[in-house]
C-alpha cells in the first residue's frame, strides 16, 4: 500500500504553483497538451495526472465524487489526507468528479450543470484516458484557440464527442472537462466547439 504522505507533492509550495499555472494554461488554451510539472505515483487506479489535478484544485471546500473503480479506501484516503476533501456519492453535489475511464452520457446526466445565476457552480469532470499523443482525432475551435486545434485521444468512447457537442450548446451552463493521461493533461472548457471528429 502507498505511504499516504508520499502521494502528495514532493515540494508542496513550488509544485502547487507550477501545477496551477499548467492547469490555467490548459483551460486558457483548450486541447493544448500540458506535461506533468512534477513526478507523482499512481494512487491505486488514480493516475499521476489525475493525482496532480486533485492536489492542485481540491481543498476542504471542494466536494469530490469518485466513480466505482476509484471509490476504494486508498484513493479516498488520498483525498482526505492530502486535500481534506469531503466526498459525496451524489453527482449533483460534486464540485469535481473523477472517472477512471470515459463515462457514458447517461452516467454524466446527473452532474450539476450550473444555473443562470451561478453557471460556474457546475461540476468539473476529470476523465482518465490512455493517451493524448495518439488515438482518434478531433478538430476543435473556440475561445483560446487561434484558428483550430487538433487533438488525438486514446480512451474516449464513441459517445463522448456527441455528448460534448450537446454540452457546449447549453453555454453558459454545462460541464468543463479535463482529460488526464498518465503523463500529461488537456482541458476542454464548455466554450470549446467541435469542428470535426473522426
Amino acid at each position: 500500500m502507498n505511504s499516504l504522505p508520499a502521494t502528495g507533492f514532493p515540494n508542496p509550495s513550488e509544485d502547487a504553483a507550477h501545477s496551477f499555472r499548467s492547469l490555467l494554461t490548459a483551460m486558457s488554451h483548450p486541447a493544448s497538451i500540458q506535461p506533468l510539472t512534477t513526478n507523482l505515483p499512481s494512487v491505486a487506479k488514480l493516475n499521476p495526472a489525475a493525482s496532480l489535478i486533485a492536489l492542485t484544485l481540491v481543498d476542504h471546500e471542494s466536494t469530490v465524487w469518485l466513480d466505482d473503480d476509484l471509490d476504494d479506501e486508498t484513493v479516498k484516503q488520498f483525498f482526505k489526507f492530502n486535500c481534506s476533501a469531503p466526498l459525496t456519492k451524489q453527482p449533483n453535489q460534486a464540485m469535481l468528479a473523477f472517472f477512471s475511464h470515459c463515462p457514458s452520457p447517461q452516467d454524466l446526466s446527473g452532474f450539476n450543470k450550473g444555473n443562470a445565476t451561478y453557471p460556474d457552480a457546475s461540476t468539473t469532470l476529470i476523465i482518465q484516458v490512455k493517451s493524448l499523443n495518439h488515438g482518434n482525432a478531433v478538430t476543435l475551435t473556440g475561445p483560446g484557440i487561434q484558428t483550430e486545434q487538433a487533438l488525438k485521444v486514446d480512451g474516449l468512447n464513441k459517445n463522448f464527442w456527441p455528448w460534448f457537442k450537446t454540452n457546449q450548446t447549453i453555454f453558459p451552463l454545462g460541464n468543463d472537462v479535463i482529460l488526464a493521461a498518465p503523463d500529461c493533461l488537456t482541458a476542454l472548457p464548455r466554450t470549446t466547439k467541435i469542428a470535426e471528429a473522426n
